[in-house]
């Protein structure tokens, strides 16, 4: 695992900003008061214009049937609507969105802070002060007409009238996207007085990366003001994640209360539903390590459990990407012929070629040659891990457990068009799990060579399947070159290591 505090600036630069990228334009809404978000500007999310649009058409089409009777909408339509997502994705920041454009329109708008606290901006913008039982629980006959929007910016343990509200109110919900980059460096640059130091830049890519597109980690919880700042968050931060993990592998799911660290909801593209999955993929390997530490044999269980729960199967990718490096790097494949008791990483492409390039010339060296690449950390796209088979054969590792495994052109000829012109030959190869051999027994979606290289005569790209059974796992785990004996001190004499106390990176894409 990397030590994130001895990362240095060159280790997570961001590829777009090296190559050059075109200037994004964000709004910002600028007012003379304290937003309920805590500032008095804030940048204005692309999602928030079009949440508010929604919003709008909704509460317009709920009036066009309505019960003539009790002059209340028909059966089946969202009184009310809230708005969900991540903790720290920006909720606040769009309440606050949503309160001024409300206030400016003159429409009553409440301010919910939690139950006890709720503020009711009225036509005249003036602000009372109120609570939950006085906002939900109002007369029937103001209850009927009233036309709010409630945003939903407390935990669940603030705010506990919510349940009824929800039954009584046939609420609606719409899950808020987690921010890009992009928006993160345009928030980022906001709120500073100076542009942003490249060591800053470095601090925010590496949070970014490592823990999560999450808007109030990347902002808040963790200083990029100089390196003793960022040093000393970032140790409060991990600890906390260690804390998450260390109970999610006890308990061997989801936390219900606090795993907004370690676990994030991905929305649907429609926005009304969401599935949870391991924040990054530095988390992942984390988790997976501290699981390995504490017993290899529970780890497998726990491995296990995760396969069999479809709430949880992206965990279980994770650790399956885990056992898979393991595996290439530990069982001495005929095609590992390097084998070394390191993995090699590679930043990006021109990194992966400063390492492999021979010096003055344009081939491959003979050293790389069976050498295991894994990517830097950062999410690289297309491969899991890679390694030279031959001076002209490129041999490129997908691990997943998913139904399929697109290569999409774009990484691929990327990755070629930076290697020497000596590669010939690209073998891709899906290492997936038993129970995926039905939807891998023929090849999948990949780019042509012509597709690759224009013209192309001389470069051929095929596919392989490998697949590592549990069995295997198993074995490799308890009983075979990564069995823990003595404490876990000693390695066994296949020459396979046994873990040593120190975490090590893992890379890929899952």
């Amino acid at each position: 695992m990397v030590d994130l505090k001895e990362i240095k600036a060159e280790a997570f630069r961001d590829p777009e900003f090296v190559k050059g990228k075109e200037e994004q334009v964000f709004k910002v809404l600028k007012v003379r008061s304290e937003l309920p978000c805590g500032m008095d500007q804030l940048l204005v999310h692309q999602e928030f214009q079009a949440i508010e649009r929604e919003l709008v058409e909704i509460e317009l089409e709920k009036w066009t049937n309505v019960i003539p009777k009790t002059k209340m909408p028909a059966v089946g339509f969202n009184l009310d609507y809230q708005i969900a997502g991540q903790p720290g994705s920006g909720k606040s920041f769009f309440l606050s969105y949503l309160l001024v454009l409300k206030i400016l329109e003159g429409q009553p708008t409440v301010f919910r802070h939690d139950d006890s606290c709720c503020y009711l901006f009225d036509s005249d913008s003036h602000s009372s002060e109120t609570d939950a039982n006085s906002v939900l629980h109002l007369p029937k006959n103001e209850k009927e007409c009233h036309g709010w929007f409630v945003v939903q910016a407390a935990s669940s343990k603030k705010v506990r009238k919510s349940r009824q509200w929800e039954k009584d109110r046939n609420v609606g919900s719409h899950y808020m996207s987690n921010w890009g980059w992009g928006e993160i460096v345009a928030a980022f640059s906001l709120a500073k007085p100076k542009p942003p130091t490249a060591c800053q830049m470095a601090m925010l890519f590496t949070t970014f990366t490592c823990l999560g597109p999450i808007p109030s980690t990347c902002l808040e919880s963790i200083s990029m003001r100089n390196d003793n700042a960022y040093n000393r968050d970032l140790k409060t931060y991990l600890g906390h994640v260690d804390h998450e993990i260390d109970t999610f592998i006890l308990q061997g799911h989801y936390l219900t209360e606090a795993s907004h660290r370690i676990a994030i909801m991905d929305p649907s593209n429609d926005r009304l539903s969401y599935k949870v999955r391991i924040t990054t993929r530095w988390i992942a390997h984390r988790l997976f390590e501290k699981a390995q530490r504490k017993s290899r044999l529970n780890c497998f269980e726990l491995y296990k459990q995760l396969t069999r729960q479809d709430l949880l199967r992206s965990a279980a990718g994770w650790f399956f990407e885990g056992y898979a490096h393991d595996c290439q790097k530990n069982t001495h494949l005929t095609f590992t012929t390097n084998w070394s008791k390191s993995f090699n990483y590679f930043t990006n492409a021109d990194d992966l070629v400063k390492q492999v390039r021979v010096k003055g010339g344009q081939g491959i060296e003979r050293d790389a040659i069976g050498k295991y690449f894994l990517p830097y950390n950062t999410n690289f796209e297309l491969v899991d891990g890679l390694m030279f088979s031959a001076l002209d054969t490129l041999m490129l590792l997908q691990i997943t457990i998913a139904n399929s495994h697109p290569i999409k052109i774009r990484g691929l000829k990327n990755l070629y068009e930076s290697l020497p012109a000596t590669i010939k030959n690209i073998n891709i190869v899906s290492i997936i799990l038993e129970d995926r051999i039905s939807e891998y027994s023929t090849a999948q979606s990949a780019p042509e060579a012509g597709d690759v290289k224009p013209g192309a005569t001389d470069l051929t790209i095929n596919q392989f399947r490998l697949v590592l059974t549990e069995e295997t796992i198993h074995s490799m785990t308890v009983d075979g070159p990564f069995k823990v004996r003595d404490g876990g001190r000693d390695a066994d004499e296949s020459g396979s290591r046994d873990y040593d106390g120190r975490d090590t990176v893992m890379g890929g894409t899952q």
